[in-house]
């Protein structure tokens, strides 16, 4: 769970809390890139067939992937739909700066309102986005409504913790990181409200694909393998990211646990993650593809 710590989608979208988080998902944004951008190339690889004319990134935050579409799709057109003003005019700068303004729109709006005022799309793309939604399933039918007929829906969701030292990291008892990894998905689903259909484990992605009238196509994974030594910025991410856990889920840990964390977060201390000269990060995220099924007309949009 470490490394997928945003507060979720549709929780007081318009908030000034999201405004704070530019800064830090500009950040992430950054770190993220290697394995963003493998997935882009792998999806365009994928869909054989009809040149991809339009691409819409549901929940684009402030458009690292729409750009990076963009980017890697110069006959397209890219459309960027997000919640959060603030994250669309960062959009938008981030296109004129990579020189594809003249084909990226930005909308705001989400998965519940907005989708029926877009155009239909070669190509959906919604990153750790759906399953934050009152109803995964759904959203999964309205993304899928959205489709193209030979379009298909891409979903980053699921995965594997992000693991940043070796071993337990040398602190607490044997498992500390684990536990810690427990505690937030507790967190997430109690504080945030999560779906069972999203967290309870039942069924995989894929699965509930085929609940919402789509075809699954495929699944694969990407790591995000940032070796030491850290750069200065990946390392501050790692910082930041394990002091919003201790924000979050600090008085939740048994003693032990809450000690080493600390710990970790200690400038002084020569085992925090700032004087760690074997921090890491390795993770790993997992996109699901969709192809539109006989239940899914542009009717039901």
């Amino acid at each position: 769970m470490i490394g997928d710590m945003t507060t979720p989608a549709g929780h007081d979208h318009h908030s000034d809390q999201w405004d704070k988080q530019l800064a830090s998902l500009e950040r992430d944004g950054r770190v993220s890139s290697p394995w963003v951008s493998q997935a882009v190339q792998w999806l365009i690889d994928d869909m054989a067939g009809p040149p991809i004319e339009h691409v819409v990134d549901v929940g684009a935050g402030p458009g690292f992937a729409a750009c990076a579409f963009a980017e890697a799709l110069p006959s397209a057109r890219v459309t960027a739909l997000d919640p959060t003003a603030s994250f669309l005019e960062r959009t938008r700068e981030r296109a004129r700066e990579r020189g594809v303004a003249d084909r990226l729109s930005t909308h705001e709006g989400d998965i519940d309102s907005s989708l029926s005022a877009l155009a239909s799309a070669d190509l959906v793309w919604s990153s750790h986005v759906v399953h934050h939604t009152a109803d995964p399933v759904d959203a999964l039918r309205k993304l899928g409504s959205l489709l193209t007929a030979d379009g298909r829906l891409a979903i980053a969701e699921g995965g594997l913790p992000m693991r940043v030292l070796p071993g337990d990291y040398g602190l607490g008892a044997p498992g500390f990181p684990a536990r810690l990894d427990a505690t937030l998905d507790e967190y997430a689903v109690r504080e945030w409200g999560l779906p069972e259909a999203a967290t309870g484990g039942a069924k995989d992605w894929p699965v509930m694909f085929g609940d919402a009238g789509l075809v699954p196509v495929q699944s694969r994974t990407f790591l995000l393998d940032r070796p030491a030594p850290l750069h200065d910025t990946v390392r501050a991410y790692v910082v930041a990211q394990f002091a919003k856990v201790r924000e979050q889920v600090g008085d939740r840990l048994d003693r032990a646990d809450a000690r080493a964390l600390d710990r970790l977060l200690d400038a002084s201390d020569q085992v925090s993650l700032i004087r760690r000269p074997d921090l890491f990060v390795l993770s790993a995220s997992t996109v699901h593809i969709a192809a539109r099924g006989s239940a899914t007309t542009a009717a039901e949009r």
